[in-house]
């Protein structure tokens, strides 16, 4: 696991634990003096692990007590989903430019692909932050 979310998980108090499960990640609550824990699908591929963590990451930075309805409230629930989804995109676009990649020539479908997203306009307005027209 890289550097970058290792401190993200810091900075978010939690903690990865591998496990097999329904699926492929989530994060357990726990009291305030210990750690949440984020529950990822053990023996995903390196690359799917890393997305899994953004996502559940995502969820972290964005849900805010609203979360508690996750389950009960479709509304909720797609808030919830569309902001971890769009940290993952940010994260991921960042990533692609720390890596040193030329966005001026960068392919945003290509991007959404890779990412795993159809918000190619999410995708682009992420590009556009680096100097992307």
């Amino acid at each position: 696991m890289d550097s970058h979310l290792k401190r993200l998980l810091k900075k978010y108090n939690l903690k990865i634990k591998y496990s097999s499960t329904h699926g492929n990640g989530y994060i357990i609550r726990t009291p305030n003096d210990y750690p949440n824990l984020l529950v990822v699908k053990e023996n995903l591929l390196d690359e799917e692990t890393e997305k899994v963590v953004l996502h559940e990451l995502g969820h972290a930075e964005a849900d805010d007590d609203t979360q508690k309805d996750y389950k009960a409230n479709y509304t909720t629930r797609l808030i919830c989903e569309s902001g971890a989804k769009n940290f993952v995109v940010h994260e991921q676009i960042k990533k692609y430019v720390d890596l040193g990649n030329d966005v001026a020539s960068a392919n945003w479908l290509n991007l959404a692909k890779y990412i795993g997203t159809d918000n190619y306009y999410l995708v682009q307005e992420e590009l556009l932050k680096y100097g992307v027209e």
